[in-house]
């Protein structure tokens, strides 16, 4: 097998990418809520968008320090954050398709 050494640092970038891209699928979901007619379903895009900011403000500050090894390395309520919202708006979704 030949195994190849990765830069420094280029799993730490992947993750951030992986987390962005997490954010803009938050955005493209509260954007597909808010044509809901329901009201709670336009709040609750509003939430998720909220949620989207979030997501991208803590993946953006726990990836730019190069000494951060892992995106758990940036705190546990961080990545439980991270996780959780994802979750969440994985739930929610689920609720406005079956309505």
């Amino acid at each position: 097998m030949n195994a190849t050494i990765a830069p420094p640092g280029l799993a730490r970038e992947r993750t951030s990418l992986a987390w962005r891209r997490t954010a803009l699928a938050f955005t493209v979901n509260s954007v597909l809520l808010l044509r809901s007619s329901e009201a709670w379903l336009q709040v609750a895009a509003l939430v998720v968008l909220a949620a989207a900011a979030g997501v991208a403000a803590i993946s953006a500050r726990t990836f730019r320090d190069p000494e951060t090894h892992g995106w758990f390395a940036g705190g546990k309520l961080r990545a439980e954050l991270l996780v959780s919202s994802a979750a969440a708006v994985g739930i929610l979704d689920l609720v406005a398709v079956t309505r």
